[in-house]
């Protein structure tokens, strides 16, 4: 765990000197191995204020690198079956992932991938891959809720400097009834195209 530590600090701080670069290899090792919570939403944050004109970008590439990163974290929960959760979470907190993706799906990653809080969403990429979650809403999901998250944050960093962190505190209620919202909207897309399908 040290080790994963220092891992952490050493990318964190190389990741300030690399500009968009550098949200991109924050999101990566963030989504496939060491956990930095809201260490791309600072980094975003700090490039909206100091060159909003490259934050837009710096919000892709960290949206990739998240992908990029859930996947392999995916793949690898594919391969070593429910082990790698067992280090994480109880028998009974497996049993409720499983009945959590077999009823929401892809649906259950967005609160966790979307919502600015340091929520567990390891647990849920394992489960994902380990109950064989269709790859492609995997990816859309992890890639939809980015997009969300980092550009939000990205326009709030443009718009209000310094003070855009305290007024989403502030507001914290409307970010999640927005989340709510969008998390709705994807669960309906997924649902009706699972009908069309189908058919």
């Amino acid at each position: 765990m040290a080790f994963v530590r220092q891992l952490g600090e050493w990318v964190a701080a190389a990741a300030g000197f690399l500009g968009p670069w550098g949200v991109f290899l924050i999101a990566l090792a963030d989504s496939a191995f060491i956990p930095m919570p809201q260490g791309v939403d600072a980094l975003l944050l700090a490039q909206a204020i100091a060159t909003p004109e490259s934050a837009y970008w710096a919000a892709g590439l960290g949206t990739v690198g998240s992908v990029i990163g859930s996947v392999t974290l995916y793949y690898l929960a594919r391969r070593a079956g429910q082990a790698m959760l067992r280090k994480r979470i109880t028998e009974r907190g497996i049993r409720r992932l499983s009945d959590l993706v077999g009823k929401w799906g892809a649906a259950a990653l967005i609160p966790v991938a979307m919502i600015p809080l340091p929520l567990p969403m390891k647990p849920v990429v394992l489960a994902a891959g380990i109950f064989q979650m269709p790859l492609g809403w995997f990816c859309l999901a992890v890639g939809f809720s980015r997009v969300v998250r980092y550009f939000g944050v990205v326009f709030l960093g443009v718009r209000y400097g310094d003070r855009a962190m305290e007024l989403a505190a502030d507001h914290l209620y409307l970010v999640v009834v927005a989340c709510a919202l969008l998390v709705a909207l994807f669960v309906a897309v997924h649902q009706l195209s699972d009908r069309w399908l189908n058919r």
